[in-house]
Order: C-alpha cells, then sequence, then structure tokens
C-alpha cells in the first residue's frame, strides 16, 4: 500500500488492512469504516463499552 504522512487529526496513513467494502486499518490500528458497515460495528462497540464498563466522564 502506498505511504502517506501521518496527521493525527485524519484518518489518512499508513493502511496495514484493507477490506473490499472500504473498511480499513492504519499501521497504529485506527479502524475506519465504510458507509454500509458503520451503524453496525457502533452498535458492536458501544455494547462492549458499557459490558466492560470501560467509560470514562471527562470534565471540561
Amino acid at each position: 500500500m502506498e505511504k502517506h504522512p501521518y496527521a493525527r487529526h485524519t484518518i489518512e496513513g499508513d493502511k496495514k488492512t484493507k477490506w473490499i467494502c472500504g473498511c480499513f486499518q492504519t499501521v497504529d490500528d485506527y479502524f475506519k469504516f465504510c458507509d454500509k458497515h458503520i451503524e453496525t460495528l457502533k452498535k458492536a462497540i458501544n455494547a462492549q463499552i458499557d459490558e466492560l464498563d470501560m467509560t470514562i466522564v471527562v470534565k471540561e
């Protein structure tokens, strides 16, 4: 895969895995999901966060 300069506030970077649908994973383990899978995966991730009690309240 081609190399891209990494910018912290963007999703672009060097891709480690890319699926046919358009979802991908970068070398630093950031996942970007395609329009077809985003809602289903959001629900799955939120369910796991709740089950594992991974929520932190951030006070600004």
